[in-house]
């Protein structure tokens, strides 16, 4: 978005996203940001464009709109800039525009009202101490341990991360009396920058811009250091940094925040404009022991968090599975002079293999075998509407031409890209000791006769996948199903198994294996998925493994 006002409300940064004009703000419920102040007016400001400009209007409230700290007359527009203040009564925003560019390229504007981050290249360090546990313990120790229970008090059973924050602020006020103003910046991971979390003034009615040091904050970070400025603003080390010097900080102190493996993902900065309340060596130490403590608490809730949200994630994946499953046939039909069995192991908790076999009536036996293009929860759910599909259309009709267009055309409607089923669509009639069947791109079936020699149909009956093009049509082909024939189906998943080395099963070992494996549709599959399970060797399964055989006794 171009534009966004930044709230700032106890100590966090909420963003509105400005989509449409006019943004109206007050406290009546049609206002398009409503606030929570009897001190705010029922419709108090608005925000107008005009030629691409954002303007601040007043709307003849009670207590007045402020813009940067100046009160606007009523009805009377003011142009907005980026990182403009503007106060509410006592509410407070920030006005960001994301395409603007800076009269002074070096500043750099951050999402948290009343912070900005400065480019002032020659800032310079009154003093440092080395982060990392709580610091020296033989200074002043008793105050040390009421900060940490005071942390420890105030942050006790808070698992929420955005909370916890403003709470440590409201702590380190009550630790350090002098301290005026106080900021928390925490950045999501290691390669991402710092984003202000936080902020808390002393005096509730300062809305001015604090302005904070790129030098400072880098070497704090890249450092691992807690930094003390005895007298900023007269230091004249800190003479060219106009973000010290211009608002008279007299003392401040900048430590990091620690994980659990001492890499900083955050500082605290506290600063004081009094000269007779300056910070000293053993405040910084202090403050290093209390932010040690506070950044345990945070990651510790932030961990918490994670394994709430992984534990919420496993139930659902859970119960994902549970339905997939369901999908699947409990039983296989059980017919005199035939045998079924077939075997779906996914390689995550849902998969993307799909397989069926249901009695369509007396006479006649549906088989249905398919592979969807990606695994996990995208083929979970392509893999469910398949089912769906099939048995929807089986109920109407046991013509294999038939129903290979309408499963074709119902998975090209609405379909994803890049998602399509190999598929494999089979009718065996009873009566008649046949197989009528259509390939949708998959692997042929491998059919062993009662005399051990192999069978698989000709590459020129196989057309493309279901769900590619809409009326595509498919060849389908009849063949008689002979005492002792018996014919395996397999997913990818099989023939690409891999052991530790990376060397794949292959669909040669699969062909030679049904050729020289049990007879027996049963034992068959359950040979050939224990030899992939052997060959894979405790090397992770990569794809979902299902296979199915069938044959006449």
């Amino acid at each position: 978005m171009a534009f966004r006002l930044v709230l700032l409300k106890e100590g966090q940064a909420i963003p509105y996203e400005l989509t449409a004009f006019p943004v109206r703000l007050g406290r009546h419920p049609d206002c398009t940001v409503q606030l929570d102040s009897n001190m705010v007016s029922r419709f108090h400001a608005q925000l107008i464009q005009e030629n691409g400009q954002v303007l601040l209007e007043d709307l003849g409230s009670g207590n007045g709109s402020f813009l940067n700290g100046k009160q606007l007359a009523a009805s009377t527009p003011a142009p907005l800039r980026n990182g403009d203040r503007i106060k509410l009564g006592p509410i407070k925003f920030r006005f960001e525009d994301d395409t603007a560019t800076d009269t002074d390229s070096s500043r750099v504007f951050s999402t948290l009202p009343g912070l900005e981050l400065k480019d002032d290249g020659t800032s310079t360090i009154m003093g440092a101490a080395a982060a990392g546990g709580y610091g020296l313990l033989d200074v002043r120790p008793e105050d040390k341990l009421k900060g940490i229970l005071k942390i420890n008090s105030a942050l006790a059973g808070t698992a929420d991360v955005r909370s916890m924050i403003p709470k440590v602020l409201d702590v380190l006020f009550e630790i350090f009396p002098q301290a005026d103003r106080g900021s928390i910046l925490i950045r999501e991971s290691e390669n991402k920058p710092l984003i202000p979390v936080a902020q808390k003034y002393r005096d509730t009615s300062n809305d001015e811009t604090v302005r904070m040091s790129r030098t400072i904050l880098d070497r704090v970070m890249n450092e691992k250091a807690g930094i003390l400025s005895a007298d900023a603003a007269s230091d004249a080390r800190f003479s060219a940094s106009e973000s010290i010097s211009s608002l008279t900080i007299h003392s401040m102190m900048c430590v990091p925040m620690l994980d659990h493996k001492e890499q900083p993902f955050g500082v605290i900065n506290l600063d004081t404009q009094n000269p007779m309340k300056r910070f000293t060596d053993d405040d910084l130490q202090l403050l290093l022991a209390v932010a040690s403590q506070a950044a345990n608490a945070y990651e510790n809730a932030r961990l918490l968090v994670a394994f709430m949200e992984k534990e919420k994630h496993d139930k659902e994946m859970q119960i994902a599975m549970n339905v997939q499953r369901a999908l699947l046939p409990k039983e296989l039909p059980k017919v005199d002079g035939y045998q079924f069995y077939a075997s779906y192991d996914a390689a995550q908790a849902v998969g993307g293999d799909y397989f069926d076999c249901f009695a369509i009536n007396e006479h006649k036996i549906c088989v249905s075998f398919g592979d969807v293009a990606g695994k996990g929860v995208p083929g979970a759910l392509i893999m469910s509407r398949m089912s769906s599909v099939v048995q929807n259309t089986m109920r109407f009709t046991d013509d294999v031409a038939v129903a290979i267009q309408h499963i074709n055309d119902h998975m090209c409607h609405n379909m994803v890209e890049g998602r399509f089923v190999t598929y494999i669509l089979g009718v065996i009639d009873l009566s008649t000791h046949t197989i009528t069947l259509t390939n949708a791109g998959h692997m042929s079936p491998i059919i062993k006769k009662a005399d051990g020699s192999i069978e698989e149909f000709t590459e020129d009956i196989i057309g493309i996948p279901v769900g590619i093009m809409s009326g595509y049509p498919y060849d389908v082909v009849q063949r008689r199903i002979d005492p002792g024939d018996v014919f395996t189906l397999i997913t990818d998943g099989v023939d690409e198994a891999m052991d530790p080395s990376g060397n794949l099963y292959s669909k040669e070992r699969v062909v030679n294996f049904v050729k020289a494996g049990p007879t027996d549709p049963e034992e068959l599959g359950k040979a050939l998925l224990q030899d992939v399970r052997s060959h894979a060797n405790g090397r992770a399964q990569n794809d979902d493994i299902t296979i199915m055989v069938f044959g006449r006794m």
